[in-house]
């Protein structure tokens, strides 16, 4: 900023005196702005010196996966919590018994979810017979299969989720493999129920068949 001369003052305040003769209201002088403005400099920490302690974050592991058999346990843990049982245990009087898709649940909520029927729950490690069909599988003999309520046209995993009933059954052979085959059938096994999952597939069920007899209905 240039500074004001001694001449130009002389003739400012000169001006300002006839003002405020005249009756004009006086204007005070504003205080000049200093001809620089000092520029602070922020104080930057030296590096600690080799030998020092120095404050690190602690590092994230690269590896975050469960020991071998861990998931498997937790998975089983929780599978015996969510065991189903019985509102009202029902007992019968010869096995096996028979059983259809249509009495496997009783209902649905959006809290719980479906609502195992209490025929359902009571045959849990008993001996049933069932009808239905075998979902499309992916090679002509199985040792296991998916059990279905009505004939599907195409291979479940192939088709999208809509295609997939909600009344289904997972079924294990007990004894060698079974052809696959597009006619209804009629099972015979030890039924298992509630929430599981495969082992070698990764195949969640819910209901589940220990096949010792399958045959196709004529």
């Amino acid at each position: 900023m240039k500074q004001i001369s001694p001449a130009i003052l002389l003739t400012l305040c000169l001006f300002l005196a006839a003002c405020g003769a005249a009756g004009s209201p006086v204007i005070a002088l504003v205080t000049p702005l200093p001809a620089t403005i000092p520029i602070h400099t922020p104080t930057v920490a030296p590096a600690p010196a080799v030998g020092e302690s120095e404050a690190v974050a602690t590092p994230t592991p690269l590896n975050i996966a469960l020991p071998q058999g861990k998931a498997a346990a937790v998975a089983a843990a929780t599978d015996m919590a969510m065991q189903p049982t019985p509102r009202s245990r029902l007992v019968f009087d010869s096995y096996p018994v028979p059983i259809a898709f249509d009495e496997f649940y009783e209902g649905y909520t959006m809290r719980t979810g479906l609502t195992l029927s209490d025929k359902l729950v009571s045959l849990d490690g008993q001996e049933v017979l069932m009808e239905g069909y075998m979902a499309p599988p992916l090679k002509p003999s199985l040792d296991f299969f998916v059990l279905t309520r009505i004939r599907l046209e195409y291979c479940p995993f192939c088709s999208s989720a809509a295609d997939w009933p909600d009344d289904i059954a997972l079924v294990y052979m007990q004894a060698g493999e079974v052809t696959v085959t597009t006619r209804p059938i009629e099972l015979a096994g030890r039924l298992e129920v509630g929430p599981a999952v495969d082992p070698e597939t990764g195949m969640v069920s819910l209901v589940r068949i220990y096949a010792e007899r399958v045959e196709v209905i004529e």
